[in-house]
């Protein structure tokens, strides 16, 4: 069973892949912790901006590796994929590796929104990615 979750998670990295599986009312919903990529990007152009945002800090020659730990449906054209991603940051070579939720729905085959989960404080680990984050008093990155 393949799910448009899944189908999503197997598109990351390539942004052409990603974008052929969205409405163009899609809206994209992350973790405001993550700075200026977090919030909700609304409408395809912005949704496929913030794509391309966010898949530059990552070396695309080194490509991404997405594990899907498991997919389904849920009702109302929702779908969720819990997954592992796997890459390497750009500007530092560092390997980056995440677990995320992405809760999908759909209509009329292509993706409508997206809610997109992670391990923010995960991110901040990583030397090349704290430039998309905010500074958040009282929390020391080592």
């Amino acid at each position: 069973m393949t799910t448009l979750a899944g189908d999503l998670a197997r598109a990351l990295g390539d942004v052409e892949a990603m974008q052929q599986l969205y409405a163009d009312d899609i809206s994209w919903t992350l973790p405001t912790s993550l700075g200026r990529i977090g919030g909700t990007h609304e409408g395809k152009e912005a949704v496929v901006a913030f794509n391309k945002i966010s898949l530059a800090a990552y070396d695309k020659s080194a490509g991404t590796h997405v594990d899907i730990h498991e997919e389904f449906d849920a009702e109302g054209g929702r779908s969720i994929a819990r997954i592992r991603v796997r890459s390497t940051v750009g500007a530092t070579g560092e390997g980056y590796d995440n677990e995320y939720v992405l809760i999908v729905r759909g209509s009329e085959g292509k993706i409508v929104a997206v809610n997109e989960y992670l391990d923010t404080l995960n991110v901040m680990q990583y030397d090349g990615l704290r430039r998309f984050l905010p500074a958040i008093p009282g929390v020391t990155i080592t």
